[in-house]
């Protein structure tokens, strides 16, 4: 990878990692570590850090810096009513256009995750549950709705850390995983919308705080 390359990439690098978890929620991203970490300089890091401020995945103090973005209880649950609206009508589409391929695809997507339960690091299992839900979305036929899914998800994201801690919470997503893909081979629309549903909500039941 050329050094313009890795400049102009950095923002979806640093994205990336915080998804996967890299980085923790309310962790000060200093811009020495991060210069020293992906090989750029300073107003690189500067750039994708005012980027992603942007989208709100890290949040910015003045005078002191950038930190990855913490969401409180409030703002977790406007963004999940907010994807209960996006990816409940975008399950249907999946059920409506996903081939055979694609289901086989998913069904991969989602043993893979499963099987990788209390052998990996948090970041690799986050990366295999994010590669689930791409496989997932991707044959929805909507790129627009699936760079929304995605965006809200990628947002969300950080707030996942704590109850990721508990190899309960990591299985419940591995068996909503599952259960979409049964439903998606029935073609099965109210079990369908049910997990959905129920994945994006079961944070409610874990996270102490009025629902």
């Amino acid at each position: 990878m050329s050094k313009r390359e890795i400049k102009s990439g950095l923002a979806e690098r640093l994205r990336a990692d915080i998804a996967a978890g890299f980085y923790r929620p309310g962790e000060w991203l200093r811009l020495v570590d991060l210069e020293e970490r992906y090989g750029v300089g300073r107003f690189d890091v500067r750039q994708a850090l005012a980027q992603l401020a942007t989208g709100h995945m890290v949040s910015h103090v003045p005078n002191r810096g950038y930190r990855v973005a913490q969401t409180d209880r409030n703002q977790r649950d406007e963004l999940t009513n907010t994807r209960l609206l996006l990816e409940v009508p975008a399950a249907e589409l999946v059920l409506e256009q996903a081939t055979a391929e694609d289901v086989e695809r998913i069904e991969g997507a989602a043993r893979a995750f499963d099987e990788a339960l209390g052998t990996v690091s948090y970041p690799e299992a986050q990366k295999l549950n994010h590669a689930f839900h791409h496989a997932f979305y991707a044959c929805c036929g909507n790129r627009t709705l699936i760079d929304l899914i995605h965006e809200l998800r990628e947002r969300n994201l950080p707030g996942e850390w704590n109850l990721w801690a508990m190899p309960a919470k990591a299985r419940s997503s591995s068996l909503d995983h599952l259960e979409m893909v049964e439903a998606l081979k029935t073609r099965d629309r109210e079990r369908m919308a049910a997990v959905v549903s129920r994945h994006l909500t079961r944070w409610r039941e874990e996270t102490p705080g009025k629902g």
